[in-house]
């Protein structure tokens, strides 16, 4: 095998291997315009049939000639991701490179029980990182399966919301248009200021709207109760897997129940995209507590009857171990600082 650095021509050919949105070529193009550097690179085999692709971003830190790099939701590690990467990060002056590949360790069943999937990696020149980029877990709905096996699947009570919703005559419509994504983007900002959660600033949203609108990955579907939009989901899909990564609702009328019934309609909406499975891109473990941050949109989730998995786990390619513990230092207090803002919002 051969792994080869490729250019704007290998655009169709790179994203032929990819199955995850953050991976796109054009998620890269969304990278390098916040200032980040973007590597794409392919894996050929003997007969220089490309067999993988992957992308590495480095990230400066400001005032300073050293970077971090991320291979989010990326391909299995290998040895020859590893020395192919070492020999960019040192041209990058990476502190450390954080992988995050997009492989399944293990799945759970209804009553928690835990079957492998495939093992994690181990690697001499990997450690397990102490700050995660997505959630380890998450719930994948089947897209195979009948509506009524789905439905059947659920939960009583979020499939009683859904018949709730109809009955108050919950609207739901796609509207993946610049218009649309105000509507979301707004509902968007408001939901993390009321909840207090970090969010990435306007800007940034704003500019990966630019860069992926017109990708057709993209889509923006809202819910509306006597003509106000209660609720806005953008969701992508790539090749047969749909993604749900940002949601956001107004906090009034929530009988109604349109974030509930707007789910259902987004996994009807994957069907008919000729989905067959439904990423609900991140939530807690298989022992959530209601007391945990986070439980409210893990119990939504968990209500769509998807299957909980857990993902390989986030390891860290260290190449300056002294700069690496300065750093992880800095960053736990960076991001104690931006939770207590958010909770200052909040209030």
């Amino acid at each position: 095998m051969t792994t080869k650095i490729l250019t704007t021509k290998d655009k169709d050919l790179y994203d032929s291997q990819i199955i995850h949105p953050v991976q796109t070529w054009d998620w890269g193009d969304f990278q390098i315009s916040q200032g980040h550097t973007v590597y794409r690179l392919g894996v050929f085999d003997d007969q220089d049939k490309i067999i993988s692709a992957y992308s590495v971003s480095f990230h400066k830190i400001p005032k300073t000639k050293f970077s971090i790099g991320t291979i989010l939701r990326g391909p299995e590690i290998d040895d020859e991701t590893i020395k192919n990467i070492i020999e960019i990060a040192q041209q990058e002056n990476a502190i450390f490179v954080k992988f995050e590949p997009n492989i399944i360790y293990q799945k759970f069943d209804n009553l928690n029980n835990s079957s492998l999937v495939s093992p994690k990696p181990d690697f001499k020149d990997l450690q397990k990182s102490p700050k995660v980029a997505f959630y380890p877990f998450t719930y994948v709905v089947d897209l195979t399966k009948s509506e009524t096996q789905i439905l059947e699947s659920m939960h009583s009570k979020t499939r009683y919301n859904v018949r709730v919703a109809n009955r108050y005559g919950v609207e739901i419509k796609e509207q993946t248009d610049d218009k649309g994504f105000e509507i979301y983007l707004k509902l968007l900002i408001d939901t993390t200021k009321r909840q207090g959660f970090y969010l990435h600033t306007e800007k940034y949203h704003r500019d990966l709207w630019k860069k992926i609108k017109n990708t057709g990955m993209v889509h923006i579907v809202l819910a509306s109760y006597n003509n106000q939009i209660l609720s806005a989901f953008m969701i992508f899909n790539i090749k047969d897997r749909l993604f749900y990564p940002y949601g956001a609702s107004l906090d009034i009328n929530r009988q109604v129940m349109a974030p509930t019934l707007l789910m259902w309609e987004v996994i009807k909406l994957g069907q008919k995209l000729k989905c067959k499975s439904f990423d609900m891109w991140g939530c807690l473990g298989p022992h959530a507590k209601e007391t945990e941050n986070g439980y409210g949109f893990h119990r939504f989730k968990q209500g769509y009857g998807g299957e909980l998995v857990e993902f390989v786990g986030t390891y860290d390619l260290v190449i300056n171990k002294t700069l690496y513990k300065i750093y992880n230092s800095v960053d736990k207090i960076r991001w104690k600082l931006l939770h207590f803002k958010a909770s200052i919002f909040k209030k």
